[in-house]
């Protein structure tokens, strides 16, 4: 599996969003995509899963992709062990049922995520947050090789955080998936990430998470104040502050 995008330009509605973006994402990375509203990181994912295309540059892949967008909006009449299984529809002919093999897959990512209690509850009685869950899983359960999350933690309680952190994790050190998620939360940068895109109104920067994730590169994307605070049980634990003006 390899992602590596060369010279990329991303144009949406005349405004020129990215310009001559490098980089390459390998197995078992996470990479986070943080950034301010407006600067582009849906459309970058989407120009990466193929459902738009650049102004110019290139990306080549290489394993399967799963995509789950923001606005993703599934009404169905189907549980959420079904609404699951979806995810495994890529494998099976239009004849085909799902398999004991693929009924397995979407258990194993069932318990994982903690959702065994809500397996039989049907998809459309859910909360955003336990329906935001279930769309993750779906995409888990897919076998992909590269996983890109839009927001994926925008609807989720702090405990959900905490289980999408975990499973993020497990992905990345025991099934070698690349992962790249976009969000507004620092933090979620430094805990998860190998690199980090960070992207402004007129430029990006892209690098090694440690090394991007300063108060000097964040006040100027952000355009406020931020603090950076050591953890006083982990020294190599970091925090970023926002200091309200």
């Amino acid at each position: 599996m390899s992602l590596s995008i060369e010279n990329l330009e991303i144009i949406k509605g005349g405004k020129k969003l990215i310009c001559n973006f490098n980089a390459r994402m390998d197995r078992g990375t996470i990479t986070g995509l943080l950034g301010p509203n407006g600067v582009g990181k849906s459309s970058l994912l989407r120009v990466i899963a193929g459902l738009d295309k650049p102004y110019s540059g290139s990306i080549k892949i290489t394993g399967k992709i799963s995509f789950l967008p923001q606005d993703y909006n599934l009404n169905t009449d189907l549980n959420v062990l079904e609404t699951i299984l979806l995810g495994r529809a890529r494998y099976l002919k239009w004849y085909e049922h799902p398999s004991s093999k693929d009924l397995e897959k979407a258990e194993n990512i069932i318990d994982k995520m903690k959702l065994s209690n809500l397996k039989s509850e049907r998809f459309m009685k859910l909360s955003g947050g336990q329906k935001q869950l279930v769309l993750i899983a779906q995409s888990l359960v897919s076998d992909c090789e590269i996983l890109l999350l839009d927001e994926p933690s925008s609807a989720l309680d702090l405990l959900n955080q905490e289980r999408l952190y975990s499973t993020l994790k497990s992905l990345k050190y025991e099934n070698k998936i690349c992962i790249i998620f976009s969000t507004h939360e620092p933090n979620q940068v430094v805990q998860l990430s190998d690199s980090v895109i960070l992207m402004s109104h007129d430029h990006h920067i892209y690098g090694n998470t440690e090394k991007i994730m300063s108060v000097k590169n964040l006040n100027e994307v952000y355009n406020v104040n931020f603090e950076k605070i050591n953890s006083i049980k982990r020294s190599e634990h970091v925090f970023f502050n926002h200091l309200p003006s």
